[in-house]
């Protein structure tokens, strides 16, 4: 007995030493680094981390980039992108591994994506982690209603947890800014309302590219190199929003990386106002996954608000909303409905040109494989 005691404490003591051990290395590393934009927020995280590092690189600074989005990526001093190789699940120990490659490779700027969604662990990653000096909260929407909040202030608290102590703060968040506001004043922050504007919408999403300009204002990049690095170096997150033409030359839309409701209607919307919908088919594919429940009724809610001609379910928790829909949604405006196991089922030969798809929902698992394919069968377009 005494023996195993003691084989325990002696393992105690190298895992306390390691903490210790990993903790002075962190600080040191952050030493070594001039500054840390960390972003945070609901929509938009990836697109705005690589549009902060295409202006910043623009201007000749050492920039090393990580982003979470579809994939984890980085983009180190050089400007080449690879993929993080996880070994088991997503673990913000990895935020760690990055500030270590960044200070090695000299960086001036580390911009980097949260990637935790448990508020505690956002508070870790920010505060004794990558210790940013600058943040960013794209948004507030109503996405992980299970770890956030089932409220937009309560979301707006969680993510309230990367705002830097004593740094800056810049948001294109309107509603819940108020929020935002009052927690980086208790921590000595000062916060920045950005506001987008329509010309931005050549590059990426105009909330995304103005934030991204506001970072770059910040680090001492004027407005005409950021936007001419955001042209010449911005590398889209490769599953984010993009069109294609499939069949006879339906349009394709990918919408899959766009979890939550709020910001799905509002991409909806641009694109509806931009295009003519209503001389063909439109069709709603809604990838879902059997371990996401809790999403089962915002996508319900999706199909009663975009009321679709054709409904296509696909994904592992395909069934589940489809018994789910009948409680949304009534049996007279019940779109037609066809349920898909796998993207490889999907049937686009019959489709006609004036015909739209909007896929949404999730992009894992069959999401992934169905723009896979997508991209093989399809011809890019662009709107």
């Amino acid at each position: 007995m005494t023996k195993s005691i003691g084989v325990v404490l002696a393992l105690a003591a190298v895992f306390f030493g390691y903490l210790i051990w990993e903790n002075r290395r962190a600080i040191k590393d952050r030493r070594a680094i001039k500054h840390v934009v960390y972003v945070n927020g609901t929509r938009g995280k990836s697109s705005t981390t690589r549009l902060i590092d295409g202006g910043l690189r623009a201007a000749g600074l050492r920039v090393f980039c990580k982003t979470t989005g579809t994939l984890p990526m980085t983009i180190n001093t050089d400007g080449v992108e690879q993929l993080i190789h996880r070994r088991g699940a997503a673990n913000i120990r990895e935020q760690l591994q990055i500030l270590h490659k960044a200070a090695k490779e000299h960086a001036d700027v580390l911009v980097i994506e949260c990637m935790a969604v448990n508020t505690v662990y956002q508070n870790i990653s920010q505060h004794r982690m990558v210790r940013a000096d600058i943040g960013v909260i794209t948004n507030v929407r109503l996405d992980h209603t299970d770890v956030m909040g089932e409220t937009l202030p309560e979301i707006a608290e969680a993510l309230s947890n990367t705002i830097p102590k004593a740094g800056i703060l810049f948001t294109a968040e309107q509603e819940q800014f108020s929020v935002l506001a009052k927690n980086a004043q208790a921590l000595g922050t000062r916060i920045f309302q950005v506001l987008p504007e329509e010309s931005f919408a050549t590059i990426d999403w105009p909330d995304n590219v103005a934030l991204a300009l506001a970072v770059c204002d910040q680090l001492g990049v004027n407005r005409e190199t950021a936007l001419f690095g955001m042209h010449t170096f911005y590398q889209r997150d490769p599953y984010a929003l993009s069109f294609y033409r499939v069949g006879k030359g339906a349009l394709f839309i990918n919408g899959l990386s766009i979890n939550d409701l709020q910001s799905t209607l509002k991409v909806f919307e641009t694109l509806h106002k931009k295009l003519e919908f209503g001389k063909g088919k439109f069709i709603l594919l809604l990838n879902s996954r059997a371990d996401r429940a809790s999403r089962t009724i915002q996508m319900a809610e999706l199909v009663r608000d975009l009321t679709p001609d054709s409904l296509w379910l696909l994904g592992s928790g395909r069934k589940l909303l489809y018994h789910t829909l009948p409680r949304r949604i009534s049996k007279e405006k019940m779109p037609e409905i066809q349920l898909y196991k796998r993207a490889a089922k999907l049937e686009f030969s019959g489709l006609q040109p004036e015909d739209v798809i909007f896929a949404a929902g999730n992009i894992a698992m069959e999401g992934k494989k169905l723009m896979d394919r997508i991209r093989e069968e399809g011809t890019p377009d662009v709107l």
